[in-house]
Formats: C-alpha cells, sequence, structure tokens
C-alpha cells in the first residue's frame, strides 16, 4: 500500500521498484486536487499506470491523454 503524497508522477518509480502492480496505491491528493476534477484525477492515475505498464514516459503518453497532462503540469 503507497500513500500520502501521490500522484500520477510516482507511477513509474513505483512499478520500477516492485515490478508488479499488485499493489494499493492512494492518491488522495492526486486524486481531489487534480485541476479538470475527481473523475480527471481518477483517470490520470489510470493513464499513468497504462503508460508505465507499457514503457511508455508519461509525458509522451500524456500527449494524447488530456488528463494526464493536466496531472504532470499540476504536481510537478
Amino acid at each position: 500500500m503507497f500513500s500520502s503524497g501521490q500522484t500520477a508522477r510516482q507511477a513509474v518509480d513505483t512499478y520500477q521498484a516492485l515490478g508488479s502492480t499488485d499493489l494499493i496505491f492512494c492518491a488522495g491528493g492526486g486524486i481531489m486536487a487534480h485541476p479538470g476534477g475527481i473523475a480527471s484525477g481518477v483517470k490520470s492515475l489510470r493513464q499513468a499506470w497504462d503508460a508505465t505498464v507499457q514503457g511508455t514516459t508519461l509525458e509522451s503518453y500524456a500527449a494524447e491523454h488530456h488528463e494526464l497532462a493536466q496531472a504532470l503540469e499540476a504536481f510537478r
């Protein structure tokens, strides 16, 4: 379980450290504080994990995924 300060930005490091998606990723701030609202916060996390598992950089994936792009800008 990962909590406290989690946003879309932590997906890559978390996945690289564990090599698995078998985890609980609690990202209250990454969801609730997303500039597009709660639904966009959830989408941004899903997009970050999709990119990470596919081996794509977050920045590259964000070029076609607005919610992730907003999260990367908001949570520098």
